[in-house]
């Protein structure tokens, strides 16, 4: 199967051409896609007819995918029974992660969707995360990528917005870079811990947030990790969930932070996705933050989702040039994925772009250098 790759021209983002996600891939087409993933961690393939259980199978090439392990029992009048909260190990305790709504079809694809049925239960998850935050880095193996597939549309608005936070680390003065290497962050779900919603939340939500607040282990994360594939460093800090910097004064704490998040807000960072009728996006978690613009309230957006399980963020120095990674320490073992196995290997064999295409090869970020805006995988 052959396909192209036209760049967006936005930081980090790409939209492929000529791939059927539906359908299964042999494997050199799937290290082709792979490749393009680490140069692009946004990838947006359009016109994808996918049911629950195929888009299933497309996340599982990628990794071991995030998965309940039941089906939601049914309830009196045939519809599932929706549970709401889900609860998940970490460290040993027990988290309430997300309100979840399994599809019918499939356990692993939770629905996010704004509607409600005629008794008032809601059909799925509301996606309405406007704040920029990377998911899950408040647990300890926050997820490696996720998969959105559009199934409806509001008439306007509803745009994810991507941040790519290994651009906004590049742009970071020496100084600063060097303050924040080898720091660890506190990393929380509940939004009463976070000062960032100080008066924004009722005195009902800020009850409720205390009350879960109360079940869910503070998480310590790297303030910069590095990329487990590719190697290359990126903030691994948000709004949403980072609390403060661990270490150093509060105040300074909340100094560099909010210099860091005034810096990730210039546009040049920036990729926005307006969805169209059943596009497929997968982005890299690992490197990006996103958000969710908003919408009228009175329009349906719905999506299925599946979820690419991921593992503990570390942090191992700064690159020392192309296909090196620096000497520090890591918190963990690194499983063989990177550095590759000689310079140059992303591109080596039937992943070479087509001659007169592009010329693509690593730059000492990782990244892949383009002598044009598409690229052909054959």
């Amino acid at each position: 199967m052959s396909f192209i790759i036209n760049s967006l021209g936005s930081p980090g983002a790409a939209e492929i051409a000529g791939l059927d996600c539906s359908q299964p891939f042999d494997e050199q087409t799937f290290r082709a896609v792979k490749q393009a993933f680490l140069a692009y961690p946004v990838l947006i393939v359009r016109d994808q007819i996918l049911s629950a259980a195929s888009l299933a199978d497309f996340g599982r090439r990628f990794g071991k995918l995030e998965s309940y392990g039941v089906r939601p029992a049914a309830s009196g009048n045939g519809t599932a029974k929706r549970q709401l909260a889900a609860l998940r190990q970490v460290n040993e305790r027990e988290t309430p992660d997300q309100m979840l709504y399994f599809n019918p079809d499939h356990s692993d694809v939770p629905i996010l969707s704004n509607e409600i049925r005629h008794d008032l239960s809601a059909i799925g998850i509301v996606d309405n995360a406007e704040m920029w935050h990377s998911d899950a880095s408040h647990r300890a193996e926050p997820c490696q990528a996720i998969i959105l597939h559009a199934t409806r549309n509001p008439s306007s608005g509803g745009d994810t917005e991507f941040c790519d936070m290994r651009a906004v680390y590049d742009a970071l003065a020496p100084d600063l870079k060097a303050e924040l290497a080898g720091r660890t962050a506190t990393h929380h779900w509940s939004k009463s811990r976070n000062a960032r919603f100080a008066g924004l939340l009722d005195p009902a939500a800020w009850e409720e947030g205390e009350r879960i607040a109360g079940l869910v282990p503070e998480m310590h994360q790297p303030v910069v990790r590095t990329h487990p594939e590719a190697g290359t460093p990126s903030l691994f800090v948000s709004p949403r969930f980072t609390l403060r910097i661990e270490g150093i004064p509060p105040a300074r704490s909340d100094a560099l932070l909010n210099e860091v998040f005034a810096l990730a807000e210039a546009p040049r960072f920036h990729y926005r996705h307006q969805w169209r009728e059943n596009d497929l996006v997968i982005w890299d978690n690992r490197c990006l933050n996103h958000r969710v613009r908003s919408y009228p309230s009175h329009d349906i957006r719905r999506r299925l989702r599946v979820t690419i399980a991921g593992d503990r963020p570390f942090y191992l120095g700064p690159p020392t040039g192309r296909g090196t990674i620096g000497e520090g320490t890591p918190s963990r073992k690194v499983l063989g994925k990177y550095p590759p196995a000689e310079p140059g290997a992303l591109r080596s064999g039937p992943l070479e772009a087509a001659a007169g295409v592009a010329d693509a090869a690593p730059n000492s970020l990782g990244h892949l250098k383009v002598a044009d805006q598409r690229h052909r995988f054959i």
